[in-house]
């Protein structure tokens, strides 16, 4: 009964999250989810503490991003936490080695399953990878042109229609609570771009996106 009670008090996300504000602040999302058990608050909270982990990884050397990452496998048991961490992890993954690619660097030290196979096609357009991650040409061309922002929004529409096509096979269950959280984050940090008190958090956000290039005239 708390998962219905739960989603019933949770405004319906947008369709989109390129909107100008949050369905909710993070407060009022934060007070709804104290209904949630222990057990489920739990596992939100090691949600949440990735998806902040995440935003950082720009102060992380690759050991300290790789020995994280293995603690999460060992540490996390719900299929689908651990699913929404591999899908950031596969896309920071593309997103570093397309940089070191263009700055004549080699392959990266990484984590994930998409490491091997980008180390084994490392020549080839999008790794080899354009099937089943269309996206990654797309951004390619954003991140060349020097256009940080459309190059994030690249990845956040990646993202956001993953969740929502998730999201699709769950209703009022523990599942559709942690996708909404999800979804929920990307509306929050696209919207934040905007704001005065933001700026610079999104500044961060697209040097965490395009490293040098973020710099370039857009």
């Amino acid at each position: 009964m708390a998962y219905y009670t739960l989603i019933a008090s949770l405004p319906h996300l947008p369709a989109h999250f390129d909107v100008t504000r949050p369905p909710l602040t993070r407060l009022q999302l934060q007070q709804r989810l104290t209904m949630l058990s222990d057990e489920d608050a739990q596992t939100l909270r090691q949600l949440q503490n990735f998806l902040a982990w995440d935003r950082q990884l720009t102060d992380r050397t690759d050991e300290q991003v790789v020995q994280h990452y293995k603690q999460l496998k060992q540490q996390i048991r719900h299929s689908l936490v651990f699913e929404i961490i591999e899908h950031r992890i596969n896309v920071r993954t593309i997103v570093g080695a397309l940089r070191r690619r263009h700055n004549g660097e080699g392959p990266p030290v990484g984590v994930g399953r998409l490491v091997d196979p980008i180390r084994r096609q490392w020549k080839e357009p999008q790794f080899g990878l354009q099937k089943r991650y269309p996206w990654i040409e797309g951004f390619e061309q954003k991140m060349l042109a020097g256009n940080a922002v459309e190059a994030q929004k690249v990845l956040f529409e990646f993202t956001w229609s993953t969740w929502c096509r998730m999201a699709a096979e769950f209703t009022f269950s523990f599942e559709a609570v942690l996708l909404y959280l999800a979804r929920w984050a990307i509306v929050n940090r696209w919207t934040s771009r905007s704001a005065e008190a933001g700026r610079a958090r999104f500044d961060q956000l697209i040097e965490e996106t395009l490293g040098e290039y973020a710099h370039l005239q857009f």
